[in-house]
């Protein structure tokens, strides 16, 4: 698939399969993170991948307070974390998801940003216990698995886009 084909038709998947994808697979789509562009080109990212619903849920009972999935109930859940007080953080991270997002499609598995950890505010700076180093800060995180059941089409809204052009 061209780079282009797969910007139009990825979908944020929030309906996974059970089967776990191959290890293999999931470092391609932390690879994809690892390359993306960062601010002075510092890439002080740190990518935690999550394998399996206990682990995950651990990380959703600290986040959540409750019995249910941060992720949609995906088999891989990957924490995008960067150096708490760094000018680039938030942008940065962006970038690492972004092609995670764009790597995972193309992989033929299925991804959606989760930002439930972001919006935790002081939980997204105590995450020590779940590998993110000391002085990180978790800013964004990736659901990652098979689809499950028809991916839909995307709904373009391309007509209430502003396109401005000058010459």
């Amino acid at each position: 698939m061209d780079a282009y084909s797969s910007i139009i038709s990825r979908r944020s998947i929030r309906k996974y399969k059970s089967d776990m994808p191959d290890l293999e697979l999931v470092m391609k789509v932390v690879d994809a993170g690892r390359m993306a562009p960062s601010g002075m080109n510092t890439q002080k990212w740190h990518f935690t991948v999550v394998l399996g619903k206990e682990r995950i849920m651990e990380i959703s009972r600290f986040i959540l307070k409750e019995e249910k999935s941060i992720c949609y109930d995906a088999p891989v859940f990957i924490m995008v974390s960067y150096e708490k007080d760094d000018y680039f953080a938030r942008e940065d991270t962006s970038c690492a998801l972004t092609n995670m997002m764009q790597a995972s499609h193309a992989l033929g598995l299925g991804s959606v940003w989760i930002n439930a950890i972001n919006r935790s505010g002081e939980k997204a700076e105590r995450m020590q216990s779940f590998s993110v180093p000391e002085g990180y800060r978790v800013y964004g995180a990736l659901a990652l698995g098979y689809p499950d059941g028809e991916v839909r089409e995307r709904d373009l809204k391309a007509a209430d886009t502003i396109v401005s052009i000058l010459k």
